[in-house]
């Protein structure tokens, strides 16, 4: 096939129009050569990208990894698109790209998806990959218009993507043969995976500039994003009831402490109620046991402070006893005792006066 042939066929089949292959500041053997250096490279990139999604797919956040290795002439699109004055995705970067420079301009020959299920797992992956690998650049965190993001401007730069596309972007570089390539990570939640998907696969290469489609397109973005809000709400509220029924179990264990200690103080009441009935009028007898009461009902009133304390920081609970109760039999009880007393005092006989001899 002659060169003009190839060039043609090439331009048709991936929808580059004239006009802008002369606005394209690459050569068309520069591109070829490009494209076929590539191509002999693919395996070798290949366990590149293996090597990255096994040690990726090692965080405990991160529930898929997906990778690809760039197909050698989506990446000679991809310099024609980079290299065309007047477009929206022209990039000086590319000026001057040959076959021996290319792999250190091209940050996505090698690309890895880090798929996660709810959004705040981005920083725990975060962390885990900083630690495994040196960034070429600061990461990019992609919004949509928006968008209320909690990420942290120090640790990321913030953009809004044109696209819609909500995701977490590293270059990292490695050398794993002779020659240094990049490797561009991508973190996102499956939802966002799922219409970027879509998204791609229903505007390439037909529909990039229907009105309509991109219409529906921007309605299924904004489902993909309420479902990882609800995704994490969900997450969210089984954390707070997980913790309850957590408070709640130690709360009732705490509450059946207390009922077991107060069943012990009754029972101890019920002995001294005993001794006083055998006691028999024996004043020091009584009033020492009137004292063990009153001990055992200030303690009795101490542990309902600590239910009253308990039930108010969650559910009310029954707790057998009431201190007011054992108060109010105390008081009886000690009154009687005080009757009691009254009674049992023996006054002082009269001694008679000794009769004396006259």
């Amino acid at each position: 096939m002659s060169k003009n042939k190839e060039l043609e066929s090439f331009l048709e089949r991936n929808n580059i129009s004239p006009n802008d292959w002369e606005n394209c500041q690459t050569d068309w053997d520069v591109l070829k050569a490009i494209g076929l250096d590539h191509s002999e490279r693919l395996e070798q990139r290949k366990e590149t990208a293996e090597l990255f999604a096994r040690v990726i797919q090692r965080c405990p956040k991160v529930h898929s990894v997906r990778w690809r290795v760039k197909e050698p002439e989506h990446l000679m699109e991809k310099i024609v698109r980079k290299t065309t004055k007047g477009t929206e995705t022209y990039n000086e970067e590319y000026l001057g790209i040959s076959e021996s420079n290319y792999h250190e301009i091209v940050t996505d020959l090698v690309g890895i998806r880090a798929l996660h299920l709810f959004k705040d797992d981005c920083f725990e992956i975060d962390e885990y990959l900083r630690g495994v690998w040196h960034s070429k650049e600061d990461p990019v965190y992609y919004v949509r218009v928006g968008d209320e993001s909690k990420i942290e401007g120090e640790l990321f730069s913030v953009k809004t993507h044109p696209a819609g596309y909500r995701s977490l972007h590293y270059v990292f570089e490695s050398q794993p043969m002779n020659q240094k390539v990049y490797t561009e990570v991508q973190v996102r939640t499956i939802f966002e995976e799922g219409w970027s998907e879509i998204d791609h696969k229903v505007r390439y290469p037909n529909f990039s500039d229907n009105e309509q489609v991109s219409y529906f397109l921007k309605i299924f973005n904004r489902l993909a994003g309420s479902a990882d809000e609800m995704g994490s709400f969900v997450k969210d509220l089984v954390s707070e009831l997980e913790a309850s029924a957590s408070e709640l179990k130690a709360i009732k264990a705490e509450n059946a402490k207390i009922k077991e200690e107060n069943e012990k103080n009754i029972s101890e009441i019920d002995r001294l109620f005993l001794e006083l009935d055998s006691s028999e009028g024996q004043n020091r007898t009584q009033s020492e046991l009137v004292k063990n009461l009153k001990a055992e009902v200030e303690k009795l009133k101490e542990q309902s402070k600590k239910t009253t304390a308990i039930s108010n920081s969650h559910k009310p609970i029954s707790v057998r006893g009431h201190s007011h109760t054992f108060r109010s039999l105390f008081d009886s009880i000690q009154r009687e005792l005080e009757v009691a007393e009254q009674k049992d005092v023996k006054k002082p006989r009269k001694v008679a006066p000794a009769k004396t001899k006259k």
